[in-house]
């Protein structure tokens, strides 16, 4: 049905019906890693925190995410276990403290945005499932432009919901910041700590603390642990190594 404007033009009326929307990035239903392992992870990283890591480059954080995605929890209670060597861990039919445990769900399932090239991340971390967002202005089916910040948290927010044990590494903050301004990306990182605080999941964000003057140093520290990877003083250092 069109009403009529004018002596010639027809618009279709079904087009004053729809509201306009934004698209949001769809990322694939979170997984466990294929490739595992049955040491417990190393580091201590509690559900519904995020950590910031202050390093130069993101070698730390990686390491952090790495051990807690593919490591055992480490509140595993079953130290009956032996060096997994299975790609599938679904199909895997061998005795394995994770398939029995009543804790969680699943193993940890793992969400990575970087400024890294995807190709290059999972070579270097052997990432097979893990869903990768790659920040950059070069359009792609998996990229994200850095100046859409609110598809960006959809992205991360819509991941937390639906995970049952996750860890979401974020780097590329300073990249952020260039593209928009201190306070938007501020107002996002908020955003998704508060969206860490009501779900089961881990966030580690990789910075580096010279790139912000000391008020914005203070202002991205607030209500997240900070992780000093290089602190004399090791007990400082958040999470507590096991």
């Amino acid at each position: 049905m069109a009403r009529m404007v004018g002596p010639c033009i027809a618009i279709p009326t079904l087009f004053f019906k729809f509201p306009s929307f934004r698209r949001s990035k769809v990322i694939g239903p979170p997984a466990p890693e294929k490739l595992v392992s049955s040491s417990k992870a190393k580091y201590k990283l509690l559900h519904k925190h995020v950590y910031l890591v202050e390093e130069p480059k993101t070698d730390f954080s990686f390491h952090l995410f790495t051990d807690t995605l593919k490591g055992r929890c480490y509140d595993c209670e079953d130290d009956e276990s032996f060096p997994c060597e299975s790609l599938d861990c679904g199909k895997c039919g061998l005795p394995c403290p994770c398939k029995t445990c009543s804790k969680y769900e699943s193993r940890a399932q793992g969400l990575v945005v970087t400024r890294r090239y995807p190709t290059e991340v999972r070579s270097a971390f052997y990432l097979q499932t893990t869903p990768i967002i790659w920040v950059s202005t070069v359009a792609g089916k998996d990229n994200m432009d850095p100046a859409k910040l609110n598809m960006l948290t959809d992205a991360l927010t819509s991941f937390m919901e639906r995970s049952h044990n996750g860890v979401v590494l974020v780097d590329g903050i300073e990249y952020l910041v260039t593209t928009n301004d201190f306070q938007k990306v501020l107002k996002a990182i908020d955003r998704w700590t508060d969206a860490t605080m009501t779900s089961s999941t881990r966030v580690i964000i990789s910075l580096d603390p010279r790139s912000f003057d000391r008020k914005e140093l203070a202002l991205l520290e607030r209500n997240r642990e900070v992780v000093r990877p290089d602190a004399k003083d090791h007990w400082r250092v958040v999470p507590e190594r096991l």
